[in-house]
């Protein structure tokens, strides 16, 4: 039963990004999925069900297994910064359909039943980079409002990808994401070394009086 139900979750979701949800009908669903009306409806009450599930699958990723590993603790900051990006920029080439988040948010964000999930599934996305912004910051000593940084860098990478949607121009795009990490060093600041104290320097680097 589950393996069905992802099943249609997984194609629906191909024409939902592709189509937009408005312009996606539980008909088209049925044909891409191969399932008939009865079967779709023992998974799903509504197209609107659908959609939200849909949505959490969007969640699922950035909390689960592939979000773990993509923003992985291990990593420097700046490694899970140029990861994403790099991931955003194939996904992008491979399909230009825009970000699938960042596509549903512009659709639905208003819109119950879809509003709650999909501040749920976008705070899943600010999380992470919130959680790389406050590592870069406490590694350069600085104190600085760090969600506000995160918004930036998601509202940055969202807006490249939807105008390259309409534009496709490719180094444009590539500019764009290759300037995320100098918004993050601009953010934050350069890292200034520690000041000395005397009583930290050594025998040997102790002024000579004579």
């Amino acid at each position: 039963m589950g393996n069905r139900r992802q099943h249609i979750i997984e194609l629906a979701a191909e024409v939902v990004y592709r189509q937009g949800f408005k312009g996606t009908s539980v008909e088209n669903v049925l044909e891409i999925a191969g399932v008939g009306k009865g079967n779709f409806y023992h998974y799903f009450r509504s197209k609107d069900e659908l959609g939200v599930a849909i949505i959490g699958e969007i969640e699922k990723w950035f909390n689960g297994p592939p979000g773990d590993e993509m923003f992985s603790p291990s990593k420097s900051p700046q490694q899970r910064l140029q990861d994403y990006l790099t991931f955003i920029s194939q996904q992008r080439r491979r399909d230009n359909r825009g970000d699938p988040l960042g596509n549903l948010e512009a659709e639905l964000g208003d819109v119950e039943p879809f509003a709650k999930p999909l501040r749920r599934a976008v705070n899943a996305l600010l999380d992470r980079f919130e959680a790389l912004v406050t590592e870069y910051a406490l590694e350069r000593g600085a104190t600085v409002p760090v969600r506000p940084i995160a918004r930036e860098l998601v509202a940055q990478i969202h807006g490249l990808s939807a105008l390259y949607k309409v534009d496709r121009d490719e180094e444009a795009f590539s500019t764009g994401l290759a300037r995320c990490e100098q918004i993050l060093q601009d953010a934050i600041g350069a890292k200034a070394p520690a000041p000395q104290s005397s009583s930290s320097l050594t025998r040997s680097e102790q002024p000579n009086r004579g």
